[in-house]
Formats: C-alpha cells, structure tokens, sequence
C-alpha cells in the first residue's frame, strides 16, 4: 500500500451541482438548484492532516471497501471504537475497524473470512488515521 500525501490546493475544486436524482421511482424535481460544491471541503474537509491510500485484498468487503478504491484518512481524528482505521502493525499497513476483545485492542476485518488480529505488547502498532471517505471509479 502506498499513501499520498492530499495537497491543500486540492480543495479548490469546485463542481457545479444542479440537482439530486432518486435511486427508486423516478419522480419530478420542479426546483432546479444551480450552485456549486467545493469537492475537496466536501470529500476532505482536513487536507492539511489527510492521507489518501489505495485498498488492497478483501478484507473490509462487507464495509463495502473494496480493492482498488481510494480511501482518505485523516490523521487528527481521534480513532474511536468501531471506526475504520488504517494502522501500522509490524511493519505493514493494513485497514481495519478497530474493537476490541476480551479487554485488547483489536483490527476486526469486514469479512468473515478473516480473523480479527489482537493486538499484543510484542506487537509494533499504530494507528495512523480514521478512514472518512471512499471512493471508486463505476
């Protein structure tokens, strides 16, 4: 995994934002809103402490993670239980939702095809951003 470095100026892009369309039944939008979305304020709301990396493997599949997309991490949030994280354990990054069990730390996968690794005083851990943002290309 390779992690980039979100540049500052990246939150001068601006998109024209016209309307929301529904997923269900196709309904009529008598109001046409007209007005911009600054995508990087949107997406990246801290650029100056934000990490873009690219997901690799099957892990965090039911998180709806998949390989290929780019996550965003921020590097201020404090990590809360539950949260996906990205976190450096013995020399390797991996993406996890952090828990805990039996009173550890814990990198649960969402996939029920991995284990949850617990984390133990021999272990080289870190945790190095909160996941806010994923995305793809369709």
């Amino acid at each position: 995994m390779e992690m980039y470095r979100i540049s500052e100026s990246d939150e001068t892009v601006i998109l024209r934002y016209t309307n929301t369309a529904s997923c269900g039944e196709p309904r009529f939008v008598a109001e046409d809103l007209d007005t911009e979305i600054h995508f990087g304020k949107f997406w990246v709301p801290n650029p100056r402490d934000s990490y873009s990396i690219i997901a690799k493997g099957d892990s965090m599949i039911e998180a709806r993670i998949f390989d290929g997309d780019m996550l965003v991490i921020d590097c201020s949030m404090e990590p809360q239980m539950h949260k996906i994280v990205v976190a450096w354990l013995n020399g390797e990054l991996t993406i996890k939702r952090l828990g805990a069990i039996g009173g550890q730390i814990a990198l649960v996968p969402a996939n029920a095809n991995y284990k949850p690794i617990i984390i133990t005083d021999e272990d080289e851990f870190q945790i190095l951003g909160v996941v806010t943002s994923v995305h793809r290309h369709i």
